[in-house]
């Protein structure tokens, strides 16, 4: 009995220290594999919801693809995504259903509920410039706001694109598109940039481009939108945002629908024709224009370094909360064995990012393995699609998640001798605390603690192992450490109320980093990076190359 550490014996040690340097080894931060600035340039496309961001994207690609509409219509128009509309013809005003793509097959898109953003998520369309891929197009296709679902359905919208945004290198061009003659803007579009502008600071205005949609009635001008847009503009609080003629671009997206109803057997007459090759030729002047003043006029806005916002540095510890509750959890596994084992094991974690978006559910158990006497729940992918395919729980219990845990027993003692993992949890216990803090007081990110319910969930796990497994004491003794853990975050978050450090952008940067230098976080901070990275390249379509004239510039 004297070789077991009981949990109280392992919480007190971490209750008596306070030494803030641990003797932890450092690692240099990885260089991770990103996009060079040089070879593509990424466009975000903003607006409201039905204002035609996808007919757009899919009308823009055939514009720098075909020169003419008659050099569209001899060949296949440029299938991005799928697209249905409604169009009248003929004296009687004789109604069509007119569809491009596969409507069925589409899992990002929803055509069934009008007023509602028909495109559900961030997706990436990459076009290549000048036939080589030396030269990259990026148009990414985001959520429209103004959803009928109401505010909360936005925000949730805005979250997911800020989010992705996040996880960009750069960004070229921020576009948001318009039609022309609008009687009022929707008041989502004023949240939408303030939103947007909580994450990017006021270099990233000059990068700001506006673009009209529908502007053949109009005479390609932004007709009686402007002076609302300006407006608008003039009473925002976050600095001098440009809308002047050049980073203004007006585009006729019916010419496009005229090549898709062509293309569905619907017949035009002679007059109609030459209008939609007027509005053709225009909208191709109007694409090369903009590709030019994004390459010539607008400086590279980066997002991979030294970008510091409150909202940066929410994304940057909401990355952060599950390799440090993993890592605090395994600290207290091996000071559990270092007792119970005389130093002679311990168990290592292994973050493995898959080859596909990983999703699990925060209902359904896991699978238990066993690694070194200790039983561990073993996170299981679940397949998303428009629902869950492998359970029957509500969809807003699943969660995406970068990386999965594996885990490897060694035969022989941790690198980190008692005192030094009691440091490490102690530094983990208080950074929690901490980070807590600015996500609740200051950033105002959540009504909910993320930290301790992740603490909690792995709590429940422990316990749902001790309560249906056959088990030893290790697992008994290891949700006791948790409980006393628990107590003693709460203690700290009760403290931190006294901390004016934690209302400092630098701060809480500079613990952000401190903790990013623990070997065991880093690494799952890398994995989750990864991991997110290979989850948007999934949401991402390339152009091929073999297309006629490939986006010629």
């Amino acid at each position: 009995m004297n070789n077991i550490t009981t949990p109280g014996q392992v919480i007190t040690d971490l209750k008596l220290s306070s030494n803030k340097d641990s003797g932890e080894k450092k690692i240099s931060k990885k260089e991770e594999n990103v996009s060079s600035t040089s070879d593509i340039t990424n466009i975000l496309l903003l607006g409201e919801t039905g204002v035609g961001k996808s007919t757009f994207i899919n009308a823009f690609a055939n514009y720098l693809t075909f020169n003419t509409l008659e050099e569209a219509q001899r060949n296949e128009p440029v299938v991005l995504m799928p697209v249905s509309f409604l169009m009248t013809t003929g004296d009687n005003f004789e109604e069509h259903i007119v569809k491009f793509g596969d409507i069925d097959d589409s899992n990002n898109e929803d055509f069934d509920h009008p007023g509602q953003s028909v495109t559900q998520h961030c997706k990436a369309y990459v076009f290549y410039l000048n036939g080589t891929d030396q030269q990259k197009l990026r148009i990414i296709d985001t959520p429209g706001f103004g959803d009928t679902r109401g505010i909360e359905q936005d925000d949730l919208n805005m979250e997911h694109i800020l989010e992705y945004v996040n996880n960009l290198s750069h960004l070229n061009a921020i576009c948001f598109l318009l039609k022309p003659n609008a009687s009022r803007l929707n008041i989502s579009f004023r949240s939408c940039i303030t939103q947007l502008f909580s994450l990017l600071d006021q270099n990233a205005l000059n990068n700001i481009i506006f673009c009209f949609t529908n502007s053949r009635s109009t005479f390609y001008t932004p007709g009686d939108t402007a002076p609302l847009l300006k407006k608008m503009l003039i009473s925002l609080s976050i600095g001098n945002v440009p809308f002047k003629k050049e980073n203004t671009f007006c585009f006729d997206s019916e010419s496009f629908r005229y090549l898709v109803a062509l293309q569905n057997g619907i017949e035009f007459n002679g007059n109609e024709r030459q209008e939609y090759e007027m509005s053709w030729s225009t909208s191709v002047t109007q694409s090369n224009r903009l590709i030019d003043y994004i390459g010539r006029n607008i400086d590279i806005y980066r997002i991979d370094n030294n970008l510091q916002s409150i909202k940066h540095a929410q994304y940057e510890i909401n990355h952060m909360i599950r390799p440090m509750l993993e890592t605090m959890r395994n600290i207290l596994r091996n000071l559990i064995l270092y007792k119970m084992n005389s130093s002679r094991t311990s168990i290592e974690l292994h973050p493995r990012v898959l080859d596909h978006p990983i999703t699990i559910c925060l209902s359904c158990k896991g699978k238990i393995i066993e690694i070194g006497n200790f039983l561990v729940t073993y996170d299981v992918s679940h397949k998303i699609e428009k629902k869950c395919c492998s359970c029957q729980c509500p969809y807003n219990q699943h969660r995406s998640i970068g990386y999965l845990l594996e885990y490897k027993l060694l035969n022989k003692p941790s690198i980190y001798d008692r005192n030094q993992m009691n440091d490490m949890l102690y530094e983990l216990c208080h950074a929690s605390a901490e980070f807590s803090y600015f996500l609740y007081h200051v950033a105002h990110s959540s009504n909910e603690d993320q930290l301790m319910s992740g603490l909690l969930r792995m709590i429940q796990q422990e316990a749902d192992i001790c309560e249906n497994q056959k088990t030893n004491h290790k697992n008994s003794e290891l949700v006791k450490a948790l409980n006393e853990l628990k107590c003693i975050y709460e203690e700290q978050i009760n403290e931190m109320k006294s901390m004016k450090e934690l209302n400092k952008l630098s701060y809480i940067y500079q613990r952000i980093k401190h903790i990013s230098e623990y070997p065991m976080v880093r690494e799952q901070m890398v994995a989750s990076k990864q991991g997110q990275k290979m989850m948007m390249k999934e949401s991402e379509y390339e152009v091929p190359k073999s297309l006629p004239n490939t986006f010629v510039h």
